[in-house]
Order: structure tokens, then C-alpha cells, then sequence
């Protein structure tokens, strides 16, 4: 049985990729002990899925078109730069995300609800929804760039609409993660 390495993601329009480059190269005037995300690579993570096998793409990809279908765009906005797990001890930096309403988190939580009825299991913690910038590579530094972070904490990326869901093999480079996609969906 072939394996591959998937999630469900929502696509990032092309001006806040480029935003978010103008943003991680800020932060990379500051600090140099991080590893940052290629723009290209930058998404909405809705649902990590890990190691599936291949022949579960079909029914994944209809469970998607189920659950997308009549959900509207969603305006979100990008809204301040934060850590995991916290800005004393970053391992990840982070933009977060926020909508109009919860209607990210319904749609997030139907996904998940969904790819529980076919066995994959649901997530321990509540859904956190951020785009990842980098991650921190190593220790030295930690205190500057947890200042650094706090510094931009009120960074104010604006709105945009989030309008396609994208079903990702994610292909682990030594160059990188690659992703192509598996299915995609307009909502």
C-alpha cells in the first residue's frame, strides 16, 4: 500500500503571500535563528492528516466536496504576530487569523467531524487557525526573538477572502516540503 503525507488547507490569495514575504524578511532584519516557510508554502491549515494511504484520496476528496458545498467565501484578517508555545519560548512563529464570525471554526469542525466517520481521529486541542512564518532552528537567541515578536504583536495584515480549500500531498525535500494538489475546491 503506498503511503502519502497530507492536509486540508485553505489557499492564500497571491497579494498576502506577498505581504507575508515582506513581513518575514522584517523579521529576518531582526533575527537569524529561524527557518522560514517559503511564501509559496504559506497556508491555512484546516486539517493535518499525515500519513494516509493512497487509495483513501478519493473518498477524502468527496468528504470535501460534501462539506464545502454551499459554504460561502470567508473573509478573514490577518491579526497580529504571535509564538507557539508562548514568546518566552518559541518553537513557531505565527500570524493569526480571525473572521467575521465562527465561520472558519463551523466549517474546520465540520471537516474534522466528517474525517472522524471514516477513522481518522479528531484533534485533542481546539482549533487555533495562524499561518506559520517560521520555525526556530535553535535555542540562542530565544529572548531576542520572543522580544522581537512582541514588538510586531499588533502587526495588522488587513482582510482577504478565503475562497478555495485545497486537499495537499506534501512531499518531504531536502530542499524543503513540496505540495501539489490532491483536489481543490471553490467554495
Amino acid at each position: 500500500m503506498v503511503k502519502i503525507r497530507t492536509f486540508i488547507a485553505l489557499e492564500l490569495p497571491e497579494d498576502l503571500r506577498k505581504a507575508l514575504s515582506l513581513l518575514q524578511q522584517r523579521l529576518r532584519d531582526q533575527i537569524d535563528c529561524v527557518r522560514w516557510v517559503k511564501p509559496e508554502n504559506i497556508h491555512l491549515t484546516l486539517q493535518f492528516l499525515g500519513s494516509i494511504d493512497e487509495d483513501q484520496v478519493g473518498s477524502i476528496s468527496r468528504i470535501l466536496e460534501n462539506v464545502s458545498h454551499g459554504v460561502a467565501p470567508f473573509i478573514m484578517h490577518v491579526a497580529g504576530i504571535g509564538a507557539f508555545p508562548n514568546t518566552r519560548n518559541p518553537k513557531v512563529i505565527w500570524v493569526g487569523m480571525q473572521t467575521v464570525e465562527d465561520d472558519l471554526t463551523r466549517f474546520q469542525m465540520s471537516i474534522e467531524d466528517s474525517l472522524v466517520t471514516i477513522g481518522f481521529p479528531g484533534e485533542k486541542r481546539p482549533y487555533a487557525p495562524h499561518l506559520t512564518l517560521g520555525r526556530v532552528k535553535e535555542s540562542r537567541g530565544k529572548k531576542m526573538l520572543g522580544e522581537v515578536i512582541e514588538q510586531f504583536k499588533h502587526e495588522d495584515g488587513g482582510p482577504f477572502t478565503a475562497d478555495t480549500v485545497v486537499f495537499f500531498k506534501s512531499d518531504l525535500l531536502p530542499t524543503g516540503p513540496v505540495y501539489s494538489a490532491l483536489k481543490t475546491i471553490r467554495l
